[in-house]
């Protein structure tokens, strides 16, 4: 019987020092670019959440503040300043909105009569959003147009259809 000879075996049993280094250095390389990419996608991952808790505060203050406008009865200018009037029993609560250390704050008061005045002191308020630029109502005669500007970005307005009466 003939014997089988291997032609393309070698009598070494370990692997070279060159050959362990060169494999050490793949896996390195191999590793850090996966990191990179990983680095990468959680960058616009936050700033996707970040865009995201933008539009949805955004979208709370506009959809608040067109639920006060069209819950109103009545509006009024004083001091230039819009305030919304809702009758509640036989009071009437004037609402107004206006930024104050970056903060979007509704303004509230209940009044005992319904008449035309030249100052009104609000005592009730509530914080809706922060992180607020600038800030605007205006009365462009068929309807609101609330004008929010959100840090460094561009500023949002969304115009309100008129449903209450100009109370002077």
């Amino acid at each position: 019987m003939k014997k089988l000879r291997w032609r393309f075996t070698s009598k070494r049993e370990a692997y070279s020092l060159i050959e362990l280094v060169m494999s050490m250095a793949m896996l390195l390389i191999i590793g850090m670019v996966i990191t990179s990419i990983l680095g990468v996608s959680q960058k616009a991952l936050t700033k996707t959440y970040e865009n995201e808790n933008i539009s949805t505060d955004l979208s709370y203050a506009t959809e608040y503040i067109k639920d006060e406008i069209t819950s109103s009865d009545y509006y009024t200018i004083v001091c230039g300043e819009i305030y919304f009037i809702q009758p509640k029993g036989n009071k009437y609560n004037y609402v107004s909105f206006g930024l104050k250390d970056n903060k979007l704050y509704r303004y509230s008061i209940l009044i005992d009569s319904l008449k035309k005045r030249n100052e009104i002191h609000s005592d009730g308020v509530n914080a809706l959003i922060d992180n607020i630029s600038s800030f605007s109502i205006e009365d462009q005669g068929d309807c609101f147009s609330v004008k929010i500007g959100y840090k460094d970005k561009e500023e949002i307005i969304r115009k309100i259809a008129k449903r209450s009466r100009l109370y002077e």
